[in-house]
């Protein structure tokens, strides 16, 4: 199914610091996507989703994303992007993976021996709704059922310094269209983060 936005706003802020310590920055790491899936259905015969494991891999997928619209653009970076399969296994390793809440940005950043840590938090409501439409066929008319879906996707990206934990940049930006597919927003961050020059 083919994304349509019909609304889209967008919010930046950079630290005052943002500047001065994107010249210390060598390796920044990329974590997986903390997401928070919400599915409501007027259609009876759709059953709620596993929204757990859902929320697991589409914050992979998402890191993924994000990764790949990067890795073009690495001609214009002064830092290095630390693989996401070596961010993951070091992650898995120290078992972070499953509660990346339950530690600081610095511990995390420690972790990987990186100098910063790009976080995100992806939200997904999606409502859908049934319908009856009228259908003329020859001398035959009926109603069949139409699905109507309304999806609101939000993704907020964080740049976190490594060694103090503060927020040195932040970006916030939602949709509202017809799928869970966040590229827009994705490409749209991207676009914006401070060490693509």
């Amino acid at each position: 199914m083919i994304a349509h936005a019909q609304f889209s706003t967008k919010q930046v802020y950079s630290s005052p610091d943002l500047k001065k310590a994107m010249k210390e920055y060598k390796v920044i790491a990329i974590l997986p996507v903390g997401t928070q899936l919400s599915y409501r259905s007027q259609v009876p015969y759709l059953n709620e989703r596993n929204q757990a494991s859902e929320s697991v891999n589409t914050g992979l997928a998402n890191q993924s994303r994000i990764y790949s619209y990067i890795l073009p653009k690495s001609d214009r970076m002064k830092v290095e992007i630390q693989d996401i399969e070596k961010t993951n296994l070091l992650l898995l390793k120290s078992e972070m993976s499953a509660r990346l809440d339950q530690y600081t940005k610095e511990e995390i950043a420690k972790i990987l021996g990186v100098d910063a840590i790009l976080s995100g938090l992806y939200e997904s409501d999606a409502f859908l709704t049934e319908e009856q439409i009228s259908k003329d066929s020859t001398s035959l008319s009926r109603r069949l059922p139409r699905i109507s879906t309304s999806v609101k996707n939000v993704l907020t990206l964080t740049l976190y310094d490594g060694r103090s934990g503060k927020q040195m940049w932040r970006y916030y930006n939602y949709q509202t269209q017809s799928s869970y597919i966040a590229d827009d927003l994705i490409e749209g961050a991207v676009r914006n983060l401070p060490f693509i020059q």
